[in-house]
């Protein structure tokens, strides 16, 4: 196949990847708007704490993208912080398309036209996303583990922690065990592979302050989306819980859950459904807000994080198609 040849494929694939993905983000905007398009209409929004949550989830995308590079590192592997940021942003559009797994396929097809192995692309990108949601977990355990009963269809209120504090503590050690293991237990996977099929799979040994870096940085993404979420609510209700200490580690822990089992619900696309309702649920019994508020609250967050979420992929992939780095190997003299 010649440089021309890969070329002209790799920018239809983009074109193809692009053209299902705004399909899949247009079918979730309509779906969420059809729900609640009459309690929005309604709606006096404050726009000055919409603009800040929405600068604040921003700020949590850039604290993530420098994490990937800081994991990649401990890959032997390096991009710029742009070339990282167009990646990020790109491959995170995967998202909207079911099953979870197209994230990893785009960010490690993205990540070769880089110079950078699909596997380091894939296994740090992987890394990442554990230490996410093991932080996560351990964030809602420490900021309000009562609202987990939620994610597993149960009631109560924040105080009733299912198996009482006894396990939260299980569980948050348990979350901290397992990420303090993964820099040994990775060789020994790797070496297993070796010998089951006779190929190298390349993962190198991942030294613990990469895995500190990861869980630390995805910590201050946690608390940036919450506090965004938090800005957000008051934006559409300013009667909702006010943000004191306590009310903004509800919001925190409200918010979280919520996107880790929007998250683990694998072949949802973008947690559509499984995240709103948990917000729902969980909000009205946190004492965050009333049941109809908490149901306009999903909903409006959906469209607005999707929107922020989509769309400096789309602008970034379609600039990307547009102003190609020239190939050398192209100035073939025919």
């Amino acid at each position: 196949m010649t440089a021309a040849t890969r070329r002209t494929a790799w920018i239809a694939l983009q074109i193809a990847f692009t053209l299902v993905v705004v399909a899949f983000a247009v079918a979730t905007l309509v779906e969420s708007w059809e729900g609640a398009a009459g309690r929005l209409a309604g709606l006096r929004i404050d726009w000055v704490p919409v603009a800040v949550a929405s600068a604040l989830v921003l700020a949590a995308y850039a604290v993530l993208v420098q994490t990937w590079r800081i994991m990649l590192h401990a890959w032997r592997a390096r991009l710029t912080y742009g070339a990282a940021t167009r990646i990020w942003f790109v491959s995170n559009l995967g998202r909207y398309i079911p099953g979870k797994v197209w994230q990893i396929v785009a960010m490690s097809a993205m990540a070769r036209q880089q110079g950078v192995s699909a596997v380091a692309a894939a296994g740090s990108s992987l890394l990442v996303n554990l230490a996410n949601v093991a932080a996560g977990f351990a964030l809602v355990l420490l900021t309000g583990a009562g609202v987990l009963r939620f994610a597993v269809g149960e009631g109560g209120g924040l105080a009733d922690v299912a198996g009482g504090p006894l396990l939260g503590i299980l569980l948050l050690a348990l979350a901290v065990g397992g990420l303090l293991a993964l820099p040994y237990v990775l060789p020994l996977i790797a070496r297993m592979f070796t010998r089951v099929t006779g190929r190298e799979l390349g993962i190198p040994t991942v030294p613990p302050r990469a895995i500190a870096a990861a869980s630390a940085g995805s910590l201050v993404a946690w608390l940036l989306y919450g506090a965004a979420f938090a800005l957000f609510s008051r934006a559409l209700f300013p009667s909702v819980a006010p943000l004191t200490a306590g009310g903004l580690s509800a919001y925190v822990a409200v918010y979280t859950s919520s996107y880790l089992v929007g998250y683990l619900a694998l072949f949802v696309p973008g947690g559509i459904g499984v995240r709103e309702s948990m917000l729902i649920v969980a909000m009205p019994a946190l004492g965050l807000a009333a049941a109809p508020e908490a149901l306009v609250i999903a909903v409006a967050s959906r469209l607005w994080l999707t929107v922020l979420e989509a769309t400096p992929g789309l602008v970034l992939l379609a600039s990307g198609a547009v102003r190609r780095t020239p190939d050398p190997r192209d100035d073939v003299a025919t």
